[in-house]
């Protein structure tokens, strides 16, 4: 072997480092950016066994490299597939929360989960005007067979359309009114409409004569179709969410926030 070649190959010490961190890494940023895995206290255990899974992996590579008996090999590698299997079964049933955003098709993939969500329900396609941009949020918690889904379409405007499509939303929708159920055995209500900084909240009903009722599971907790305004950042936002499992709820600003991803949004 001549003098480049040693330069260009990695010493010992670093083809460990490489191997016992670069599993880990590769798998995290496969579930941060790909998948949208944001860090929240719900998805500590889900870091660790990230990153518990790229330490197996990388025993699996010192493992080939071994010069263990193949009988030997053939036996720890069914141990780790084994704690593999276990890792993956519980990853099932952590509570998980994701968060995308994307500006491709923003409209459409809006649009695809109200029409889903609210068939028959809501006008599509939005009459959104003439944004200059666009960006739709996913946002999801699923924690075993439970799970509840969100996605915001956030539209900013010039500081003039700003203005006349906001006074188009009084014409376009309806608005709730009354206080809302919390569902909770005392009876308990919850404003319809929010602030949270400068984005204002506020709870669409499906039609003029429409009640809470009339959408779908009955409470706003389990489904609802959500404007936000924010007159600071010409900004105007359409927020749908589902999660039929849901029995409670507290306030606007809580459902938002634990249950839409607008803490991660803003």
């Amino acid at each position: 072997m001549n003098a480049a070649e040693k330069k260009s190959r990695l010493p010992a010490w670093g083809v460990k480092l490489l191997i016992w961190c670069g599993p880990s890494l590769v798998l995290l940023l496969a579930a941060v950016l790909l998948f949208g895995l944001v860090l929240t206290k719900e998805n500590r255990i889900t870091f660790c066994l990230i990153l518990l899974v790229g330490l197996i992996v990388s025993l699996l590579i010192f493992l080939f490299r071994s010069r263990r008996s193949s009988i030997a090999k053939a036996w720890a590698i069914i141990l780790l597939v084994l704690v593999l299997l276990v890792l993956g079964f519980f990853s099932l049933v952590l509570p998980t929360v994701l968060h995308r955003s994307t500006r491709i098709y923003a409209q459409e993939r809006f649009e695809s989960l109200c029409s889903e969500v609210f068939p028959d329900k809501l006008s599509l396609p939005l009459e959104l005007g003439n944004p200059k941009s666009l960006v739709c949020h996913s946002y999801a918690w699923s924690g075993g067979i439970f799970q509840s889904r969100s996605r915001t379409l956030l539209c900013r405007y010039e500081e003039a359309d700003y203005w006349e499509e906001k006074a188009a939303l009084e014409r376009r929708y309806v608005f709730r009114t009354e206080p809302l159920s919390t569902g909770k055995t005392e009876p308990s209500w919850a404003e319809p409409s929010a602030v949270i900084g400068d984005d204002v909240f506020r709870v669409v009903l499906p039609s003029d004569d429409a009640d809470e009722s009339s959408y779908p599971y009955g409470c706003y907790y389990k489904c609802c179709f959500i404007v936000v305004t924010n007159d600071v950042e010409h900004e105007i936002g359409y927020i749908i969410f589902e999660d039929r499992d849901l029995d409670v709820a507290q306030d606007l600003p809580w459902l938002l926030n634990n249950y839409c991803g607008w803490d991660h949004i803003r």
